[in-house]
């Protein structure tokens, strides 16, 4: 008898744990800011789609989005900060946006034609050498947060991408206005290369430091 209450006690505390973790989730999950993000994830076939087919409105109508998108990714983090709702979930979502947004619209444009293959192969290597910098950090249960190098590269290759999705066909059409706006997108773009370098060269030195150095 006492071990069938005590089987019972122990088949609640388990469940009541296992509650509690669901609604952790639940809570961690279900946030304003995550749901920003989560809006600014969807939109990104919709702004690539509509680029790639290519049309002056088609083009006009992926910036709109593109701009709606990059509305959101000011506001999830403004709200998480100022409610206090920062979340595991947008730790790991928000990044993830900003990176499929702008690193699938560069390579697009580069398939198009409409920008060097060169600054968006060097862009991409270095995202892929942080990731595999920041799989070494947590091997070793350590979390570097980002530079502001880090967030200046990230936010002048947003800010570079409107340049190139109104081209000058589509700029002419829409405003009458004859002028080729990728010459400001590629100084954008190659201005975030700086910034991208620095802030791997940075990173690499803190995670050299307290992986091999802090010991």
């Amino acid at each position: 008898m006492v071990k069938l209450r005590r089987d019972k006690s122990q088949k609640k505390r388990g469940e009541k744990r296992l509650f509690d973790k669901f609604k952790n989730f639940k809570q961690d999950v279900l946030t304003l800011p995550n749901l920003l993000t989560s809006i600014r994830i969807l939109l990104v076939p919709v702004v690539i789609i509509l680029l790639w087919l290519g049309t002056p409105m088609m083009r006009f109508l992926s910036w709109v989005f593109y701009t709606v998108a990059s509305v959101t990714d000011f506001f999830d983090g403004y709200l998480a900060r100022k409610y206090g709702t920062i979340s595991i979930t947008g730790k790991l979502l928000d990044p993830l946006a900003d990176k499929f947004i702008v690193n699938l619209t560069l390579v697009l444009l580069a398939a198009m034609g409409e920008i060097s293959p060169w600054p968006v192969i060097i862009i991409l290597a270095r995202e892929f050498y942080i990731f595999g910098i920041r799989s070494l950090a947590l091997e070793h249960a350590l979390v570097v947060a980002a530079g502001r190098s880090g967030k200046i590269k990230t936010v002048l290759q947003m800010f570079s991408l409107p340049f190139f999705m109104i081209n000058q066909a589509t700029l002419l059409e829409i405003t009458g206005i004859e002028w080729d706006p990728s010459g400001v997108g590629n100084f954008l773009v190659w201005s975030s290369i700086f910034f991208s370098v620095v802030s791997a060269f940075n990173y690499t030195r803190e995670v050299k430091k307290r992986v091999f150095e802090e010991k």
